[in-house]
């Protein structure tokens, strides 16, 4: 069995609320998201990670590394 994993970390690309994201900071529940735009200056938003996490339009725009679950021995 396999299962995807995605470490949320500053850097990390996302889609949210129709607009993509870099995670600029994790402090506790907060995340920090500068929106990734090629002109102007750059807009922060401050979101729960709860709601990040639960949002259906969130999307980690970074692909995940898959990891192998070790099979025991019969």
């Amino acid at each position: 069995m396999s299962q995807w994993t995605m470490t949320l970390r500053p850097g990390l690309p996302i889609s949210f609320d129709g607009e993509q994201f870099t995670v600029a900071e994790i402090e506790g529940r907060r995340i920090l998201l500068r929106r990734s735009a090629l002109a102007g200056p750059p807009k922060m938003r401050q979101v729960d990670i709860s709601v990040l996490l639960a949002h259906p339009t969130t999307e980690f725009l970074h692909r995940p590394r898959r990891r192998r679950r070790l099979q025991e021995p019969c």
